[in-house]
């Protein structure tokens, strides 16, 4: 679960702005709600529930367990001044222990909002560190 490890939330975020763009623009429009909703206290039934319905939705869907694998990851093309964007975020990032790949999932996940981005890493990033391999 994200409250578990709240380092998924960029990967959530980004698959749902794939699978569900217009749920990622209400959550973006909506941030401290979402944020309250995220962090209510959730019952180990209420998870098991959740789990056995998105288990429930996701037969047959390629790439989440249902059918054959996704595919690989995508490029992302970058204006200059975004590059510039994930430059600087890096620079706060990388001393704290974090990588590139944390920067781009935070980057992205926060609709491309240098500031949020910043905030989401450096308030995470124990949770981020403690996640990767």
């Amino acid at each position: 679960s994200v409250q578990m490890q709240p380092s998924l939330l960029p990967q959530l975020l980004q698959q749902l702005g794939r699978t569900d763009p217009e749920l990622l623009n209400l959550i973006n429009a909506n941030q401290n709600e979402f944020v309250a909703l995220m962090n209510e206290p959730v019952t180990q039934e209420d998870f098991n529930t959740a789990l056995q319905q998105v288990q429930a939705s996701q037969q047959g869907m390629p790439g989440l367990g249902g059918g054959p694998p996704a595919a690989a990851p995508h490029q992302l093309r970058v204006t200059a001044a975004e590059m510039e964007q994930i430059r600087r975020l890096e620079e706060i990032a990388v001393p704290l222990g974090l990588d590139r790949q944390a920067v781009l999932e935070a980057w992205l996940a926060c609709d491309k909002d240098e500031q949020l981005a910043a905030n989401y890493l450096l308030n995470n990033q124990d949770d981020i560190r403690e996640g990767r391999p």
